[in-house]
């Protein structure tokens, strides 16, 4: 005799076996890590005009102040046409890589190339660039593979921290900070002494929330990086081995830092750091290290955490960059890598500082690069990747989201600001900052991935100049432009 005889049995059984079926399923999905299945990135390099442009570092900033954001690489200036065409300004030609920043509080971006001397152009009503003559000094900086814009000491206008670099087996080049005297041209007031190392990628963010811009320094030759916590008005002291960010340093050799970015990884309201490490096989060297800040109770120090965080080792890691770019309001690591063999990789971040190898879904394992910067160059709300003379679009998808622009006040000091939003027990936070990795810059309209929340959400903005903003309801899936106080 067997369940088939007893044909309501029978039924029974089927019920409680769906039942059971469903009951696993709905328990996988709880409990299981969250799988990305979007569609891959699409390449629109051709579509969108862009054949010839330069795999160099590269910045986004909007130039001519008409919402669709543009970008600079290797020199060359490409006009946004509404987020479907690309058109090279043939008449503006910058001496190279460079960063964007309001140099004289006049509304509009103007551009800093730092090479050999470091030149500043300046803009003419967003239609072309004129060369402040003189603007730099003289540098110590003979070689240099990077720079950051801030307002270190508080007077209103945007200052340079600038790295040098090094000629192999020669000589390493000191870093130097100059001072914007507020008509265009900067002084040198502090540079590099004693054992000088070989800077590669400079980044910036007031970590410890004090109200002024501190500054992270990627050395090269397995130095120890500088952390330059800022004292105030621009007087720094390097606490890189007191905050745990300066690198193992086991047999006395740290890593070969090529560039870092600062980003909130976990949503509690505090500036974490990756640093992108390359590194040979010998184990002492320094591998690419996930930083958690700890934040007010510890001091603002912070804990490695990248031993679970699910990177794979490749030699020749360079230049990060990151984005929430699936929109679910967790922060993902883009990563590129300049060795034969190795390829740029996507890291989704699945929270609890875990992190999953999307980059072959994606469609964005590009081979050797150090060009990495996102943007949503379309305005359909998803973060789109510039990378190795290529432009990705994002495929987008259903999650909700809010992008943040900042508009200074009388002087123009957005670059640094921090803005928190609020959702659940989660605090996203997005910071402006002029460069990101070695040598590149994100769009500086801030981006929030917000997943399936569909109500309106709280904002708090926190800007360079210690003031802050309230925002109880701000609409969602939508561009929020936000005038300072000061205005």
């Amino acid at each position: 005799m067997t369940w088939e005889d007893f044909p309501v049995l029978t039924t029974i059984q089927s019920i409680r076996s769906c039942c059971y079926l469903i009951f696993c399923c709905v328990a996988w999905l709880a409990f299981a890590p969250k799988l990305w299945c979007a569609e891959p990135f699409e390449n629109v390099t051709e579509a969108v005009g862009l054949n010839g442009m330069s795999g160099d570092v590269a910045a986004w900033g909007d130039f001519n102040s008409d919402g669709w954001v543009d970008f600079a690489a290797g020199g060359q200036l490409w006009k946004n046409d509404s987020g479907k065409r690309f058109e090279r300004i043939a008449d503006v030609s910058f001496a190279g890589a460079g960063i964007w920043g309001d140099v004289d509080n006049d509304g509009d971006l103007d551009f800093f190339c730092w090479g050999a001397t470091g030149r500043v152009y300046r803009n003419q009503d967003g239609k072309t660039f004129e060369e402040i003559e003189a603007a730099v000094p003289e540098l110590p900086t003979k070689v240099s593979l990077g720079a950051t814009w801030g307002d270190f000491d508080g007077d209103g206008y945007l200052d340079l921290y600038v790295a040098g670099y090094e000629v192999w087996g020669k000589e390493n080049y000191a870093d130097a900070i100059l001072r914007n005297k507020g008509n265009g041209t900067f002084e040198e007031i502090w540079r590099e002494q004693g054992n000088v190392q070989p800077g590669r990628g400079v980044t910036a963010c007031d970590y410890d929330e004090d109200g002024d811009i501190d500054i992270y320094v990627s050395n090269y030759r397995l130095a120890p990086n500088f952390l330059w916590r800022n004292q105030g008005k621009g007087v720094f002291e390097d606490v890189a081995t007191e905050s745990g960010t300066v690198g193992d340093g086991d047999l006395g050799a740290w890593g070969h830092t090529i560039g870092s970015s600062w980003g909130d990884f976990d949503n509690d309201g505090h500036f974490d750091l990756f640093v992108g490490n390359f590194s040979h096989p010998p184990d002492y060297q320094d591998r690419p290290k996930f930083y958690k800040n700890l934040g007010p109770d510890k001091k603002f120090r912070f804990e490695d955490v990248s031993g679970a965080a699910g990177l794979h080792w490749q030699e020749s890691y360079a230049s990060p960059s990151l984005a929430d770019f699936d929109n679910d309001g967790l922060l993902d690591v883009f990563f590129t890598t300049v060795y034969p063999g190795d390829k740029s990789v996507l890291y989704r971040n699945t929270g609890d500082w875990k992190f999953e190898n999307v980059s072959a879904a994606a469609a964005v394992d590009m081979p050797q690069t150090y060009q990495a910067a996102w943007a949503d160059f379309n305005n359909d709300g998803y973060l789109d990747l510039l990378t190795g003379g290529k432009l990705f679009k994002n495929p987008g998808g259903n999650n909700r989201w809010l992008k943040v622009r900042l508009v200074g006040g009388k002087t123009k000091r957005d670059v640094g600001a921090q803005v928190r939003v609020k959702l659940g027990d989660q605090l996203i936070t997005r910071q402006i900052d002029a460069a990101t990795g070695q040598g590149n810059q994100n769009e500086s309209t801030l981006h929030f991935g917000l997943g399936q929340h569909n109500e309106p959400v709280a904002i708090e903005i926190r800007w360079p100049d210690g003031s802050s903003q309230q925002i109880a309801q701000a609409a969602i899936d939508r561009v929020l432009e936000v005038p300072s106080s000061a205005n």
